[in-house]
């Protein structure tokens, strides 16, 4: 956006530049060039104040960037408790798929038990009473009642402990699917809320270059316009005044010149200020152990693995959820964005010192070439799938978004492991 505003300036500069252009003034009719003199004199005025606007401007765009940080920060953690919401649905499900294995493990059990009793029933042991001279089956028959009705019971006591060990998971897993679902809501609003500033934000940007452009072409018409009347005049009146005509062009030249280097001074102030505030707010090799990784996720393959290709990974793929944000891990410029082969979207950002930041498998990108960005600012989005990157043979077998970081010094390789902060490490594994 601070590249954005020095742009805005550079185009103000040919505009500013129509003042040199200043034919032969000499005594004329009057009325009509001066009037066109001070409507010129007026689009003058008039850039005056879209350099202040575009100061104006300027600061808005910083506003705008520290709203996006914010909105960020807040959609990272609501993704973060998506992420969690989604590992404890699986656990339950997990717990559930057990206890119901058991419960049936345990129905099975019981029901052999009472088939049994119903057999006995239905052919129970003589009493000794009836058949007094079979004493010993009648002993076995008590023995055998003795025996399986306090088994009978602890199995009934298991099973309905199990039952209630299965009620109590479906209990869990509902509740733990509403605040999944009130986290995806909330991520929802997050998103549009971003979604609507950066449109705020370009619609800005477009209508002060609208305004810029068409300021430009007024300023060059009058021109044109107060060329051709000059000419005029001094054809006609060149004889009769012709050093007044010298003095006066000498002296509109001086004034001319004077307004236009001061014009043109401040601009090129500013601009240099703009390009000093593009610096990093931090040395790019100062910050190891610092930055925070620009998903929210877990590591799917690190730095230095095998790619099943003959080969090892030159950066680290972070899976993730479908449309997650992208933040920059860092300060920089935007030298790269759009599409590239069968990467889907490309962000490569420049922090300074030689490196560069790499990131791929976005499915839609915010960030602009040219952009200025701030650690922790959003680049775009990744994708509902992982992109078709032919980086590593096995990238197909996960379902989930994988988001491709590699860091690069002097154009080769580096392993970004000891950039991340430990606590951010710690949390994606």
């Amino acid at each position: 956006m601070k590249k954005f505003s020095v742009v805005l300036f550079a185009l103000l500069l040919p505009i500013l530049g129509l003042l040199t252009f200043a034919p032969p003034a000499v005594a004329e009719p009057a009325d009509e060039l001066t009037a066109v003199e001070t409507e010129l004199a007026g689009t003058t005025e008039k850039q005056g104040a879209i350099v202040r606007r575009i100061a104006e401007a300027i600061q808005a765009q910083e506003q705008a960037s520290a709203k996006l940080v914010d909105l960020a920060k807040t959609a990272a953690t609501q993704e973060a408790a998506l992420e969690r919401a989604t590992k404890k649905l699986d656990k339950l499900q997990r717990n559930n798929a057990k206890a119901l294995l058991a419960l049936a493990t345990k129905r099975e059990a019981l029901s052999k038990l009472l088939a049994g009793l119903q057999r006995m029933e239905q052919n129970p042991p003589p009493a000794l009473v009836v058949a007094p001279n079979d004493v010993l089956q009648a002993l076995r028959g008590a023995m055998m009642f003795g025996t399986v009705i306090p088994v009978l019971r602890q199995q009934t006591d298991d099973l309905r402990q199990a039952l209630s060990e299965v009620a109590a998971i479906k209990s869990a897993l509902e509740d733990e699917k509403t605040r999944a679902a009130a986290a995806l809501a909330a991520l929802a609003t997050t998103r549009d809320a971003m979604s609507a500033l950066v449109e705020e934000r370009q619609a800005a940007a477009a209508q002060i270059a609208l305004e810029l452009a068409s300021e430009r072409e007024k300023s060059t018409s009058l021109a044109a316009k107060a060329a051709t009347l000059k000419d005029l005049v001094t054809n006609l009146e060149r004889a009769k005044a012709k050093e007044a005509v010298r003095l006066r062009q000498e002296a509109d030249a001086k004034a001319k010149a004077a307004a236009l280097a001061t014009a043109q001074a401040a601009v090129l102030a500013e601009a240099q200020r703009l390009k000093e505030q593009e610096k990093p707010a931090m040395v790019f090799s100062e910050s190891l152990g610092k930055l925070d990784l620009p998903v929210q996720g877990s590591i799917w393959r690190e730095f230095g693995a095998d790619n099943g290709l003959d080969g090892r990974t030159q950066g680290v793929f972070l899976s993730s959820q479908a449309k997650a944000q992208v933040l920059s891990p860092v300060d920089g410029t935007v030298e790269f964005a759009g599409q590239f082969r069968t990467y889907d979207q490309v962000v490569i950002i420049n922090p300074g010192e030689g490196y560069l930041v790499l990131l791929a498998g976005m499915n839609q990108i915010t960030a602009a070439q040219g952009q200025s960005v701030r650690a922790g600012e959003p680049l775009g989005a990744l994708g509902d799938r992982t992109a078709p990157m032919q980086l590593i043979a096995d990238l197909t077998q996960t379902t989930s978004p994988v988001l491709y970081v590699e860091f690069r010094k002097n154009n080769k390789p580096v392993d970004p492991t000891h950039w991340w902060s430990s606590r951010r490490k710690e949390a994606m594994r």
